[in-house]
């Protein structure tokens, strides 16, 4: 069989390469290992609560966001996050929910930071510039200080990446701020001289995120072959040839790849490729979702969601509040929390039975928000390569695909590994990728 173009995986970057590719032709397939397609965009329906076990958010902060959804005529069907509630994010201080400071006020007389922390911050536009990438931990102390990284950022960067600050790369992760520094050498000088745009907002839709996939799987129903796994790919002259596991092989010119670096690393002929994807690693994720009955939660919940330090000595990386942030999640007289645990720091209670690490879970949201009943709704999903790791390693990984790439056109490598590892970010590189290469 012989087609143009092979996009490896169905996730949200296949899925979305595909639906750009479509505009330019119609002579191309996706294959996708799983059954379902969809990738790490999983959402469940139980019992009237609306379950996010990948992504809980998107945010509409790129074009391609945008046109990705009129293209699937559901932009004016977007359910924006409670305004009000997203301002409102907690630590933990003296095992009470203390809210991040959001403004100048809050921050002068916040219990998170000590006073000479909050001073010792605004001599962050004495510092020189990085010449050379650095870790988010050098980057952040050197800056701001070692208190704000350790009560301030581990905790963020904890939420988003699930690593360790003393290992990921601050040019790759905290992207606006290094270019801040590099612009204008300060971080706080730059934030008063950066051009002011809108914020992003954070939308889902009605069914959960996995409305956007199935939408998208739907519109290509007739190119997805759906639990066909790739065996191996072989480059003849100038096309590939790609075998499977239950059916024939097919020929073809373009390859988009958008999987895991641990399943690319599998299937590729260039030895020098699959050494750099070989350093990927990966975070494990467990992610547990409790529905009560609002009249059993004594202490009032309010806000986005609480996010924990290592001091904190808890036994999650941070919780949800998804009844807050949608209120469509849940029923009017219930509540639903999203709760997250594993990643870096607590990769040792992703290996114990699920039933185990609940336990423990349910003894320490019961003491925080005095809690008297068992959830009506307990739910468990496994992410045993969970969120990739912007490790220092990050650069010469980009490097590696990027000569992979100009050696072997018509390869190409996407996936939230080296590009981004929002859904926004996916989407992104997906349009870009068709604009700029096919």
């Amino acid at each position: 069989m012989n087609t143009h173009t092979v996009i490896i995986g169905g996730g949200i970057s296949g899925l979305s390469a595909a639906n750009f590719l479509s505009k330019k032709t119609s002579n191309f397939i996706i294959v996708e290992s799983d059954k379902r397609p969809g990738g790490i965009i999983n959402t469940s329906l139980e019992g009237g609560y609306i379950c996010e076990n990948g992504p809980n958010t998107i945010l509409d902060n790129n074009p391609a966001i945008i046109e990705l959804l009129k293209d699937l005529n559901v932009h004016e069907d977007l359910i924006y996050a409670n305004n009000e509630k997203i301002k409102k994010r907690y630590l933990l201080v003296n095992d009470r929910l203390t809210k991040i400071p959001m403004n100048f006020f809050d921050f002068v007389t916040t219990p998170i930071l000590s006073i000479y922390s909050k001073f010792r911050v605004f001599f962050e536009i004495f510092i020189s510039r990085h010449k050379i990438n650095t870790s988010v931990k050098d980057f952040i102390s050197t800056r701001f200080g070692n208190e704000f990284h350790n009560k301030i950022i581990v905790p963020f960067l904890t939420g988003i990446y699930a690593d360790d600050t003393s290992k990921m790369s601050a040019k790759n992760t905290l992207k606006i701020l290094w270019k801040l520094e590099q612009k204008f050498g300060s971080i706080i000088i730059g934030l008063f001289k950066k051009e002011k745009t809108p914020p992003a907002k954070i939308f889902t839709l009605d069914g959960g995120l996995s409305k956007i996939t199935s939408l998208l799987s739907d519109k290509f129903q007739n190119q997805i072959l759906l639990e066909t796994k790739v065996k191996g790919i072989k480059k003849e002259s100038n096309s590939y040839k790609i075998s499977f596991n239950n059916r024939e092989d097919i020929v073809c010119k373009n390859i988009i790849s958008t999987i895991p670096a641990y399943s690319l690393k599998e299937i590729i002929f260039d030895n020098r490729i699959k050494k750099a994807l070989s350093k990927v690693d990966y975070n494990p994720i467990d992610v547990f979702h409790f529905g009560f009955n609002k009249k059993d939660i004594k202490n009032e919940i309010d806000g986005f969601g609480l996010l924990t330090k290592p001091e904190d000595r808890k036994s999650f990386l941070g919780i949800l509040f998804s009844s807050n942030i949608f209120s469509h999640v849940s029923g009017k007289d219930k509540f639903l929390m999203t709760v997250l645990v594993g990643g870096k720091r607590q990769k040792e209670l992703c290996e114990l039975p699920p039933k185990k690490i609940e336990k423990i879970i349910l003894d320490e949201i019961f003491k925080l928000f005095k809690i008297n009943s068992n959830p009506e709704l307990i739910k468990h999903f496994r992410w045993k390569n969970g969120i990739p790791s912007y490790s220092m390693m990050i650069s010469s990984l980009e490097d590696e695909i990027k000569y992979f790439e100009n050696k072997n056109s018509n390869f190409s490598i996407i996936g939230n590994y080296h590009l981004g590892v929002s859904v926004s970010d996916c989407i992104n590189n997906a349009k870009n990728l068709i604009e700029n290469k096919l």
